[in-house]
């Protein structure tokens, strides 16, 4: 049976496209019982996620609604905001690197901040897949770098393919660093595009720990592809402006919180 989390969000997915899916619809989508898909929705429900219409069941039109921001995504428009936060939290998240460390970089914004910081002369090896980090990295001495390459996506200057994916699965490190567009309680971290999940997965199994870099206004929100459970994590590094809510929810995860 597929995780909680994921099979919420698939469920919210399939509602949001089609809200006259009955329980039984959805079971037989989900291969679960329908008593699962009952429960699921009464999460939904309790997290004001859903309501129910005339025998409908529709998704809150609010800010932690399912968003699919593909197509507006752009590298040079996410660097505009947030701009100050960004590079904080690069700045403190690069000083989470320690000597030696073998690290795999995620591909985003908060990303690219933190190459800038990265120190050289500390032997490190680095694995990426954007060419904008690759840019910040290349000139440093003391780095040793691997470029996991196949399709450039433009719009976000990633790069993915299926060898890529391979060839992250088949490395080890100590660290990973990960972006989001969107971080809930319940639905997981969520990114912009489908093509980045297999990539952000691949690196985390291959890493000994996942830290999470986000700037505050990310928490809340849901974007439309699932990447993994919040409490999938180890740290999280983000500015003063998350709410105590969800320090108080980090905290009950486990998970370390940097706030910068």
């Amino acid at each position: 049976m597929k995780k909680k989390e994921q099979r919420i969000n698939e469920i919210y997915s399939f509602l949001q496209e089609s809200p006259s899916l009955s329980v039984k619809d959805l079971s037989e989508m989900l291969n679960v019982s329908e008593m699962t898909i009952r429960r699921d929705l009464k999460y939904l429900k309790e997290n004001n996620l859903l309501v129910r219409s005339h025998g409908i069941q529709l998704p809150v039109n609010d800010k932690s609604m399912i968003t699919n921001i593909e197509s507006e995504y752009t590298l040079h428009s996410e660097q505009t905001k947030f701009a100050k936060e960004k590079q904080m939290i690069g700045q403190f998240a690069a000083s989470l690197i320690q000597p030696n460390d073998t690290i795999i970089l995620d591909s985003g914004t908060t990303i690219a901040a933190m190459a800038y910081f990265i120190p050289e002369h500390i032997n490190l090896n680095i694995t990426c897949y954007n060419y904008y980090t690759l840019t910040q990295l290349f000139p440093k001495e003391g780095i040793q770098l691997t470029l996991a390459g196949g399709l450039l996506h433009k719009a976000d200057q990633m790069f993915e393919s299926s060898y890529a994916n391979e060839l992250i699965r088949s490395r080890r490190a100590s660290k990973f660093f990960l972006a989001a567009s969107g971080i809930h309680e319940a639905l997981g971290i969520t990114c912009a595009h489908n093509y980045e999940v297999l990539t952000k997965k691949a690196a985390m199994s291959s890493s000994l720990s996942t830290i999470l870099v986000a700037d505050s206004s990310k928490f809340g929100l849901v974007r439309s592809a699932f990447v993994a459970p919040l409490n999938s994590v180890d740290a999280i590094v983000t500015d003063s402006g998350i709410t105590d809510e969800w320090k108080n929810i980090i905290q009950d995860m486990g998970i370390k919180l940097y706030i910068v």
